[in-house]
């Protein structure tokens, strides 16, 4: 078992599938009391809900919630505390990917995607502070992306909500780090889940997981900005330290994005 989560409470968003589902399930082999899964999807929230209940019995609650819903997404906090008198984890992992053109941006796109991968965020976040500021402890994990530390072409939209999911993340550890809490924002590059839709997930991405286990040990390790695998770390230091060379690199993939998409419409 691991003692960090073993016997806690935690609370996940989009929870039946890819990365929550993968987190949710990590949570219970390592010992957590209880998970309550939050899924906008009902039957895929019911079949993986009941899937693991067979596993870990009386562990596992799910809850429907859609995260642009403030009140669904504070019952779903206010559910996992009223469970045990406490929550130790919250999980903001439901959002959804964006990879396109320019051109083919709305303002109603932008809405929904800041509606659903930044304010989602927001409402599980400050949901849960007051909380955990109550109860002395708690560990808040959000979702980013490596996109959202450094520029990629043609993820304008999803990179601005990541980046300010990073930043508000950072922001509120050093803020209420004097109370007890703590904050990680994990970034990863490409990780094989259902975000990728009915596209063939890129040849570098990762398992799942190979993804959770790493986010796992570094939140054990107190980490605040985790960055996954190791050549989306590799990739942010390029950016950081050789601008020259990523500005290049930067440049290449544009083209050959737009390429791409004149071709196959698609980016890849």
């Amino acid at each position: 078992m691991g003692g960090y989560f073993e016997n806690k409470v935690a609370a996940v968003t989009g929870a039946a599938s890819g990365l929550g589902l993968g987190i949710s399930e990590s949570l219970l082999a390592r010992g957590a009391r209880a998970v309550f899964m939050g899924d906008l999807k009902e039957e895929n929230l019911t079949r993986e809900s009941d899937r693991l209940s067979a596993e870990y019995p009386g562990k596992v609650f799910p809850v429907l919630t859609d995260v642009t819903k403030p009140d669904e997404v504070k019952k779903l906090v206010a559910d996992a505390r009223d469970f045990d008198g406490h929550l130790d984890f919250l999980f903001n992992n439901a959002g959804m990917g964006m990879t396109l053109p320019t051109e083919q941006i709305t303002f109603e796109i932008w809405k929904f995607v800041v509606d659903l991968n930044l304010m989602g965020v927001v409402y599980g976040t400050y949901s849960a502070i007051p909380i955990m500021r109550e109860q002395g402890f708690g560990h808040i994990v959000n979702t980013g992306s490596i996109t959202g530390r450094v520029p990629v072409p043609y993820q304008a939209v999803y990179a601005a909500t990541k980046s300010a999911v990073i930043s508000m993340t950072e922001s509120l550890q050093y803020e209420l780090e004097n109370e007890g809490l703590r904050f990680s924002v994990f970034c990863p590059a490409n990780v094989r889940t259902p975000i990728f839709g009915d596209m063939t997930p890129p040849p570098d991405s990762i398992s799942v997981e190979e993804a959770v286990e790493y986010i796992f040990a570094e939140m054990e390790q107190k980490s605040v900005v985790i960055i996954l695998p190791q050549s989306a770390r590799d990739f942010d230091a390029l950016y950081r330290t050789k601008k020259d060379m990523f500005d290049t690199f930067a440049r290449k993939l544009a083209d050959e994005r737009r390429e791409n998409y004149r071709t196959k419409g698609t980016y890849y």
